[in-house]
């Protein structure tokens, strides 16, 4: 096969070359000596001359080892699942770090074991394979889960928007899937805000947005004190400290200690976010924006905003629902939905 003959102290320049004009044949890994360096090239003999003018070496015919393909994972199943069984393995997995969270079929469980030890063959960076349990359930909106395959460890340090964020998932409540609402919510805050974020957790919600945003000072309160230990550890180990500020606590008793009300406020508990809505207007001041999320069916979502707007009413505020934003399925027809607020008065 055609590959470039490289002096090692011009590889960088001319691997740049060969890849903006797409010549390197990525079928084939790359080889060197003590004092040259071979790239496999995507070319014909006629193009020689054409090449070497481009990217100013030698070409030479040299045999270079094909890449090995890693198998897929309906390639490692063949023989243990059924075409069925192999259709009814979900297309998409939760990942936490370096963790695999699956969500198992009933008409799976008796396999499950073959399908982790499957998954952590074929997903790179994974190093343990886990199911679910149990849902989010109690005041700490926890979850159980088992280890199926690979290091049998719970815990990891999950990168997310420029972040690093250490926990555990059985001792906070955290949602990979929400990192681009996460997202989202730090592109629209303005220079200087000073954010409210109830139910912080680990701290996702404070680090990315204090990493992705001009945003002045971010308050994080968590009742749960091991997921409290976590976001404080983790504002450390992301050099935060200045702008983010870590309570634990019920926010129904630390919220009246805290003289100040802000610009923004998130409120992303999706199960009883809306029970705490009256502890938030009392925080909000003219023009604060508040998050609030629910699990709602698809159809509910319009009813969900009258009720929303009826309970600011009732505390006296007048609110505009500025977006109604779908951000995640929790399961078939039901969405996790976050209500963009914005106080008028």
């Amino acid at each position: 096969m055609l590959v470039t003959k490289t002096p090692l102290r011009e590889a960088q320049k001319v691997k740049q070359v060969i890849i903006k004009n797409n010549l390197l044949n990525s079928e084939y890994l790359l080889e060197k000596d003590s004092k040259f360096i071979y790239f496999p090239l995507n070319i014909k003999k006629t193009q020689i001359s054409a090449i070497k003018k481009k990217i100013k070496t030698t070409i030479i015919n040299k045999s270079l080892k094909k890449k090995t393909q890693p198998p897929t994972l309906q390639e490692l199943l063949k023989n243990k699942f059924t075409k069925k069984e192999l259709s009814l393995i979900p297309s998409s997995q939760e990942r936490v770090g370096s963790i695999l969270i699956l969500e198992i079929p009933r008409e799976l469980i008796k396999k499950e074991t073959h399908l982790a030890k499957a998954f952590l063959e074929t997903v790179q960076g994974i190093i343990t394979v886990v199911k679910k349990e149990h849902f989010h359930e109690g005041t700490y909106r926890l979850r159980k889960v088992r280890v199926l395959a690979g290091k049998k460890t719970k815990e990891t340090t999950h990168t997310e928007s420029g972040i690093k964020l250490k926990l555990d998932l059985e001792k906070t409540y955290f949602s990979a899937r929400s990192a681009n609402e996460r997202l989202r919510i730090s592109k629209l805050i303005k220079p200087n805000e000073e954010i409210l974020i109830m139910f912080s957790g680990a701290a996702p919600y404070p680090l990315v947005l204090a990493k992705n945003s001009s945003v002045k000072k971010i308050w994080g309160i968590e009742i749960n004190p091991l997921a409290h230990q976590y976001a404080l550890n983790n504002v450390k180990l992301n050099k935060l400290e200045s702008k983010i500020i870590i309570q634990n606590g019920d926010v129904r008793e630390l919220l009246p200690k805290i003289k100040k009300k802000f610009d923004r406020i998130i409120m992303p508990l999706p199960k009883t976010a809306e029970e705490f809505l009256d502890v938030a207007l009392k925080k909000a001041k003219p023009n604060t924006i508040i998050h609030l999320y629910a699990f709602l069916n698809e159809t509910d979502i319009s009813k969900e905003a009258k009720v929303i707007k009826e309970i600011c009413n009732q505390n006296k505020h007048k609110v505009r629902v500025l977006r109604k934003v779908k951000c995640g399925q929790f399961s078939p027809n039901i969405f996790r939905v976050c209500f963009d607020l914005k106080i008028l008065n």
